[in-house]
């Protein structure tokens, strides 16, 4: 790994998507709080306005007190806003960055990132060429892991602290009151997940042989947290008439691929995305010492995966299928939950039935 030639090499596979993602950084974090700072001001101006001041002596009923004036403009949180203290506390003032467009392309160029690095390759047969070097298997992985994780790292801390730190001298101190236990989660589990969403696709391009192949479990990987809970919810609330109960204490947990996911403040999700971070790294360093050219061409490079990527990947389809028309339909009552279920059985069926006549080439 210490091979300067080893890096140059990797480096000129990916020098053209590096500054792809470390403007789409600065755009969603830099120019976000930028927007931010701007938005709070707009805010102060209005509630010391004549307008809002008049509107105030009008209806005093509803008048907003000075209390939930300051809370209104106090920023407590970077993302969701957890569960309130006290039933009468008005809101905190809402950082909307992470909804925004430039927010939505770190995501994607994370995820394109580390494709370019396996799948991409493989498709334009690059890694024919890599073949041909004098370096280890786990080296070339290793190099491939540590440039990416060295400029999604950089990228995200540079521009959230220029962010952050434009942001803390156009508010007053008084209106900034970060409950730090959820600013840590919040920052700590962001820059995990931006590394997660990178790594998944590079496993993913080791154990399918072809680009499309790993494109489709890389998607497959990202849409099973969700899926699973919104499935989930939606049988939960089916079964105790619409209360999610304690299934929203647990969505943390489903959350480990989403930057600013996190809804408590409890360190116990930030340990599981460890887990998943290093199991990744794990799962790839096996996989790529039983990578060969050989399997290219192959949708799944070991064929016992045929089995359960089927399953899995029909689950996944039913259960999508299912909450989408309970969504749209508004499925109730008993008779609802039993078509809401005989949905996802059919679906999941139909996918098994055709993913299994194109996977092992039988006519059943």
């Amino acid at each position: 790994m210490r091979e300067k030639g080893l890096w140059y090499k990797e480096w000129r596979g990916i020098r053209w998507m590096v500054p792809c993602v470390l403007l789409a950084f600065l755009l969603a974090f830099m120019v976000g709080f930028v927007n931010e700072a701007n938005s709070w001001k707009e805010n102060n101006a209005h509630y010391h306005s004549a307008e809002f001041l008049e509107s105030q002596k009008v209806d005093a009923d509803f008048a907003m007190t000075d209390k939930e004036i300051k809370d209104d403009l106090t920023v407590r949180y970077l993302a969701y806003e957890t569960k309130l203290a006290h039933e009468d506390q008005y809101t905190y003032f809402f950082l909307g960055f992470t909804v925004g467009v430039p927010f939505t392309l770190t995501l994607i160029f994370s995820v394109v990132f580390g494709a370019c690095l396996v799948i991409l390759e493989r498709y334009t047969r690059g890694d024919h060429f890599t073949a041909l070097l004098p370096y280890s298997k786990r080296a070339i992985f290793g190099v491939k892991v540590l440039l990416g994780v060295i400029v999604i790292t950089v990228g995200y801390f540079v521009s959230l602290g220029l962010g952050l730190l434009y942001f803390t001298k156009h508010v007053p101190a008084e209106f900034i009151d970060f409950d730090l236990q959820k600013l840590w989660m919040d920052i700590l589990g962001s820059w995990l997940a931006y590394l997660i969403l990178f790594l998944v696709p590079i496993v993913a391009g080791y154990f399918s042989g072809t680009a499309l192949g790993g494109i489709l479990l890389t998607i497959g990987a990202f849409l099973l947290p969700s899926v699973v809970l919104q499935f989930s919810m939606n049988v939960h609330q089916h079964l105790y008439d619409g209360k999610t109960g304690q299934l929203s204490y647990w969505s943390d947990y489903f959350r480990v691929f989403e930057p600013f996911g996190f809804v408590r403040p409890a360190y116990v999700p930030l340990v599981l995305q460890v887990v998943i971070l290093c199991g990744l790294v794990l799962i790839g360093l096996w996989a790529v010492v039983r990578e060969s050219l050989e399997t290219n061409g192959r949708l799944f490079v070991y064929p016992k995966m045929r089995v359960w990527m089927l399953v899995i990947g029909s689950s996944i389809v039913g259960m999508l299928v299912a909450n989408m028309i309970q969504t749209f339909a508004k499925l109730s009552d008993s008779l609802g939950f039993l078509l809401f279920i005989a949905i996802f059985i059919v679906i999941m069926g139909i996918c098994v039935w055709n993913g299994a006549r194109f996977i092992f080439g039988k006519r059943l």
